[in-house]
């Protein structure tokens, strides 16, 4: 299964996921925060069937893959970049904590991965492989991941609920709208 990319005239073009609209984030800052961990958490869940996938998923990244975009990426099994790709997780740069699993997939699936080793593998997968036992394998392999990017998923709700709330939050919002340099208190 290919995730590729989409079009995204914000950032001049081609791009996998150029992060969130800054008006959704701002409405987060006018919004009670227990009610902003449901919201998250509901928006989480528009992406994390991603994890259960039966078969290895790869994400194609073409253009941007920032923020929310780039942890969708990380849900993937494997990625695959444009040279001119540009890829980040910038929550602070808006003034949030990382959310949509970030804290938990970049720590675990960014060491080691190297692109002509993963290649080779998926091609392996899709080709020499039984179907069913590659399901299976692939329930296995992400098993230990699903209960605990739950519990993880959950934390970084709470979290970014509470920077929702925070005046950073509104000074780096604005800072990145003007294309200017935040100046926190």
């Amino acid at each position: 299964s290919v995730l590729s990319s989409g079009i995204n005239a914000e950032y001049g073009g081609n791009s996998f996921a150029a992060g969130a609209d800054l008006a959704w984030l701002d409405e987060r800052s006018r919004t009670d925060p227990e009610e902003n961990v449901k919201i998250m958490r509901e928006y989480y869940g528009f992406f994390t069937p991603l994890l259960e996938i039966p078969i290895p998923t790869i994400a194609a990244i073409n253009g941007a893959a920032i923020g929310a975009g780039f942890c969708v990426s990380m849900f993937c099994d494997l990625r695959i970049t444009a040279d001119d790709a540009k890829l980040g997780a910038n929550f602070v740069k808006v003034g949030i904590s990382p959310g949509m699993g970030g804290t938990f997939t970049l720590p675990h699936k960014l060491n080691n991965q190297v692109l002509e080793e993963s290649l080779s593998l998926a091609s392996q997968i899709v080709t020499t492989t039984s179907p069913n036992a590659t399901f299976e394998t692939m329930k296995l392999l992400r098993a230990p991941y699903l209960d605990i990017m739950d519990s993880q998923l959950q934390l970084e709700a709470e979290a970014q609920a509470r920077c929702f709330a925070s005046d950073d939050f509104k000074i780096a919002l604005a800072s990145v709208k003007n294309k200017t340099l935040p100046v926190f208190d």
